[in-house]
């Protein structure tokens, strides 16, 4: 459905009044979304770059109308109630799934305009909020056993599925069995960070595009970009937790330092990106090169290491030359 919905009527060329530019209604923009969403799950690698594309007609109906709320709201609540009546867990799933790449940023996006917070206050509480929607789901999906254990039980399962795959293409299975022996005790705590790390891409991008929806957010050049002064404080709990707690909770611990962690390696991207600007240049070459390099370990633990040591010590060039860049 589409409507003849306008903030800014455009003048008419012929002098018989405005044009009013056609944007898609609720059911329309929401419908939308979910279409591209669904794109992550049956497109097996383009879907991973086509989702994000689903928080488009939301920013815009958002960015004309104010709320994209009721755009996506009746998308939950159907996707919840059919859940509900299946059963499903995999249902609940899509629905956090929905939740996490969509709604959630859209939301985020909101009240950082009308709340006015800094960026690193945006990132930090829609990422929190993230990090909560996925631990229940997965929570949820696993009852009546711990997620911990759950997380092994799935891991376990689909790595079945990708034996036959990999041993269809003539990789050895023993091989695969020694990757997975070598994971698993690092994927059964940390699993819930796979969205989360791709919800913090989708955050990002929205980020220098969000004006251009109408929403009257005022993004600075990346390399601007500072974390939230609290984001310390969560960063201690997360670590103590982790060191001090068991089963679930010590779970919950270890994807808040987790979820901290990736927030500070946004940071410290910005902090390199500082000085790259200064004597590199901003080419795409240099924002995408940079970053891929930094997501070869140990470099993550490095970069989020700058992005914590700059919270107390400034790390960056002393007068950045931005000329207004967002990206």
């Amino acid at each position: 459905m589409v409507t003849a919905e306008s903030t800014e009527p455009a003048p008419s060329p012929s002098g018989q009044g405005p044009i009013r530019v056609p944007t898609l209604g609720v059911w329309a923009s929401g419908l939308a979304s979910l279409l591209l969403y669904g794109s992550l799950f049956v497109l097996p690698v383009l879907g991973f770059f086509v989702a994000p594309m689903a928080v488009i007609p939301l920013l815009q109906r958002a960015g004309r109308t104010g709320s994209a709320l009721q755009s996506w709201l009746w998308i939950v609540l159907v996707l919840a109630a059919a859940s509900a009546v299946n059963g499903s867990r995999m249902g609940l799933l899509f629905v956090a799934g929905y939740l996490l790449m969509v709604a959630l940023p859209v939301s985020s996006v909101e009240l950082w305009e009308r709340r006015g917070w800094s960026e690193g206050r945006w990132a930090a509480l829609a990422v929190l909020a993230g990090l909560v929607v996925v631990l229940a789901a997965i929570a949820g999906a696993a009852w009546p056993v711990g997620p911990v254990e759950a997380t092994v039980r799935w891991i376990t399962e689909a790595s079945k599925d990708a034996m036959k795959l990999y041993a269809s293409a003539g990789v050895s299975q023993g091989q695969m069995q020694l990757a997975l022996d070598a994971s698993l005790p690092t994927m059964k705590w940390l699993a819930p960070q796979l969205p989360v790390a791709y919800m913090v891409a989708v955050l990002f991008w929205i980020r220098p595009r969000a004006p251009l929806f109408g929403l009257a957010v005022s993004p600075g050049p990346f390399e601007a970009y500072r974390s939230e002064e609290w984001l310390p404080a969560a960063f201690a709990m997360g670590g103590l937790g982790t060191l001090l707690l068991h089963g679930t909770a010590r779970w919950i611990a270890v994807n808040v330092l987790g979820a901290v962690l990736i927030l500070y390696f946004v940071h410290g991207l910005a902090i390199i990106r500082a000085h790259l600007a200064r004597w590199v240049g901003r080419g795409w070459f240099v924002r995408w090169g940079v970053a891929l390099l930094c997501l070869q370990f140990p470099m993550p633990v490095l970069v989020a290491g700058l992005g914590l040591w700059d919270s107390f010590f400034d790390l960056r060039p002393s007068r950045p030359s931005d000329h207004g860049r967002t990206t």
